[in-house]
């Protein structure tokens, strides 16, 4: 087991971040429930086996587990007043401690429910997707989407622990699985060349467990860097957005028409998209964008949509972006394989070449 602690300033707090094997059944070992007046699981259907671990653990009876169905469409105002009516029922006062179970959507929408109940009370995340556990889980976003728009309506609120069992990544499908080594492979692109190198090196199946582990690791400690150096994003920690201006509007338009595209999908596909960008503006060396073409086709990860996708719709969502400044797009962009500035603007005409770039082959 590795472990990691993660300082946040605006809080005056530590939270510890577990990664290994066989973590999910400790659950009542790693933390420290005697600090709780009580406890309940928010768990994503797709997660029943880790929650009968964690349940069996803690010793909870069923009326304290609320499941929900993951994915995208659990984020919404309904199913967080589900949440909240939950905790209520519940009895849950300000002492008390949420346990999100599932993946990202399920840690997303139930950290935002804990943050807000009462003005707050704790939460540990249990991720059991790797997207989940390398990205989602960590840092303390939390939030819901509205109108079409992800993560429009949010806070970040540190977590109080997150268990990273790999185990539960056993009965994930393959396309899950590599949905999560798009935001691995980005840690790569923005902080670590080697790390970049070597996930890219093989299929993201050709990885053994006690290799993953570590290479979960290694992004836990890349995103924890970023967060400790700027908890709130307003400079280094937006460097995580790398692939994420066209990802997330990629995702809206796929919530919208029911395309199927999962979110690591969407941000390869954005990587692609913001690499282009990253040379086009001469941050970057030419050389670069056929390297990180090279290294998502190894990985198995997509470069272009699967169907034609309107420019004037992307353009639409990418001008909403919770990123911009002043109603002007800004990108974040590599300066080379490991590094990368934030809030750079890029122009209408580049952003419609991305676009283009990135539609299905003819």
């Amino acid at each position: 087991m590795r472990t990691l602690s993660v300082a946040s300033a605006a809080e005056n707090s530590h939270s510890s971040i577990w990664v290994g094997q066989g973590l999910v059944s400790r659950a009542a070992e790693l933390l420290d429930l005697a600090q709780y007046s009580s406890v309940v699981v928010v768990s994503d259907r797709g997660a029943r086996a880790a929650t009968q671990q964690v349940a069996d653990s803690l010793n909870l009876s069923a009326d304290r587990i609320l499941e929900l169905p993951g994915g995208e469409v659990c984020k919404s105002v309904e199913t967080l007043g589900r949440v909240w009516e939950f905790l209520i029922d519940s009895r849950l006062d300000r002492r008390s401690l949420v346990i999100a179970i599932g993946g990202g959507a399920i840690t997303d929408l139930v950290g935002f429910a804990a943050a807000t109940y009462m003005r707050g009370v704790s939460y540990v995340a249990i991720p059991t997707t790797l997207l989940a556990q390398v990205d989602a889980s960590i840092g303390g976003k939390t939030g819901i989407n509205l109108g079409g728009i992800k993560n429009v309506v949010g806070v970040i609120r540190q977590p109080s622990g997150v268990i990273i069992d790999t185990d539960t990544l056993g009965t994930l499908p393959e396309r899950e699985l590599r949905s999560g080594f798009a935001e691995i492979v980005k840690h790569g692109l923005i902080a670590d060349r080697a790390y970049f190198d070597r996930v890219v090196s093989r299929p993201f199946t050709h990885w053994s467990g006690d290799e993953l582990v570590e290479i979960v690791f290694r992004s836990c400690e890349i995103k924890r860097a970023k967060v400790q150096a700027d908890e709130r994003e307003s400079g280094e920690r937006k460097s995580l957005n790398f692939g994420h201006t066209l990802g997330h509007a990629i995702e809206a338009i796929a919530l919208k028409r029911e395309m199927a595209i999962t979110h690591g999908e969407a941000v390869a596909i954005g990587m692609h998209a913001a690499t282009f960008l990253s040379c086009a503006m001469g941050t970057c060396p030419a050389a670069d964008l056929e390297r990180v073409v090279k290294g998502l086709i190894t990985v198995g990860l997509p470069i272009r949509l699967s169907t034609s996708q309107n420019q004037g719709d992307l353009l639409q969502l990418i001008a909403v972006d919770k990123k911009n400044v002043g109603g002007e797009s800004r990108w974040t962009l590599l300066t080379g394989l490991g590094a990368c500035v934030w809030d750079r603007p890029v122009s209408e005409e580049l952003v419609r070449q991305a676009i283009a770039l990135i539609q299905p082959c003819s």
